[in-house]
């Protein structure tokens, strides 16, 4: 399933025609590079974005100088609702790939929104969706469920969620290194290279010059049952 068939998370797959020509008309495309930071922890923003092409990660640091990737946002999703609330982000944007986005000035957004009743419910409901993915994360850091599972059903999920099919499997179509996952478990680089070697071992994946490729969906599945 391609990311263009997932329309729970899009914004712009769940409005209607004349609210998203009153987005784009009060908005701006800006273009990003992959690897460019949008923004970091802390940043004033005075927008809200949302993307248009491409792919970013939203990610915290720890303390200790950790990375925990929270969120990976494509098409149609918005990155920062919490502008509504407060300029200060709390949260860090990467582009994983080149990326296009529409910004939307804060007061802008407010005043579609108090016209717009439809899109002010979905803003809120794109909001929601997050919460209810971060509860679903921390159920998913219980001690007790094996590294090798998680793993296995991050890189099943992100498969589904925004592979492409090619000759070789599903293609994910941003670079998962060993240390993106890692990072997106919350894990060690050492047991997640040890885990990946064996999924490559066992013809379930093909990994390689950081892209990462699902030859066997099946296969991979059933690992995380």
């Amino acid at each position: 399933m391609n990311i263009e068939d997932k329309k729970e998370r899009a914004l712009l797959n769940l409005i209607s025609e004349a609210s998203k020509d009153r987005l784009l008309k009060a908005g701006k495309i800006i273009n990003i590079d992959k690897g460019e930071l949008l923004f970091s922890e802390r940043d004033e923003v005075e927008d809200m974005y949302i993307v248009l092409e491409g792919y970013i990660s939203l990610y915290r640091n720890s303390r200790f100088g950790e990375i925990k990737i929270i969120f990976i946002c494509a098409y149609g999703e918005i990155l920062n609702e919490m502008v509504l609330h407060d300029n200060k982000t709390s949260i860090c944007g990467k582009a994983l790939t080149d990326t296009r986005l529409l910004a939307i000035n804060k007061g802008d957004l407010s005043k579609l929104i108090f016209e717009d009743n439809e899109l002010a419910i979905e803003i809120f409901n794109s909001l929601a969706r997050k919460t209810r993915r971060l509860y679903h994360q921390i159920g998913n850091t219980n001690g007790t469920y094996p590294l090798e599972k998680r793993l296995a059903v991050k890189i099943w999920k992100l498969a589904r969620d925004y592979g492409k099919k090619s000759e070789k499997g599903v293609d994910i179509p941003f670079e998962t290194t060993i240390t993106f996952l890692a990072n997106m478990l919350g894990a060690k680089r050492e047991t997640i290279s040890r885990i990946i070697s064996q999924l490559k071992r066992d013809g379930i994946i093909i990994h390689r010059n950081g892209f990462l490729t699902v030859a066997d969906m099946v296969k991979l599945r059933e690992i995380t049952q």
